[in-house]
């Protein structure tokens, strides 16, 4: 038996498991390595038509270690049938994410992700204690649905950490 348990640990310690958490979700349609294991939040109603009735549902899938970085998937999907202009639709999703957390855009191109259209870019906030990179995608159908895929760190994350966020973003797949 203590044979057994010392070859676990030198296994253990000579192949250690592989870091991050393999996320796959049919209904949410992606699939993403998060550095850890995601928490996946409750569905909130998020747009609204003219007359104030929700259109969409959105629901945010994060890891995250306080103070330190921050993984994250934002789905939002349509319940009715939409026509979106990805272009400017893209182009403001971008512009308000960084408005949202005073950051300024250090790279914004447009361009597809597995075919769809997706706006890259990266960002750093005025004060300088977070930054990160992201992509917002938009896969056009009949009931449209967006996807704001992003990292954030602070100063303190370890190179571990970021290369760990840097393997989320381009593990990101739709399924």
């Amino acid at each position: 038996m203590r044979l057994w348990v010392a070859v676990v640990i030198a296994l253990a310690v000579l192949f250690p498991a592989a870091d991050g958490e393999s996320f796959i979700s049919a209904k949410l349609g992606f699939s993403a390595d998060f550095p850890s294991a995601p928490v996946v939040g409750e569905p909130q109603n998020s747009e609204t038509d003219a007359s104030g009735k929700y259109i969409s549902t959105s629901v945010m899938i994060q890891d995250a270690v306080p103070g330190t970085y921050t993984a994250m998937v934002t789905v939002e999907t349509y319940s009715v049938a939409m026509k979106i202009d990805a272009q400017s639709t893209l182009a403001a999703m971008v512009k308000g994410f960084a408005a949202q957390l005073d950051a300024k855009l250090t790279s914004n191109r447009s361009g597809k992700l597995e075919g769809k259209p997706a706006r890259f870019f990266s960002y750093d906030t005025a004060d300088h204690s977070t930054a990160g990179s992201g992509m917002v995608v938009l896969v056009p159908s009949k009931k449209p649905r967006i996807y704001l895929v992003v990292d954030m760190h602070t100063p303190t994350a370890a190179p571990e950490q970021l290369a760990a966020l840097e393997a989320f973003l381009k593990s990101f797949q739709f399924e």
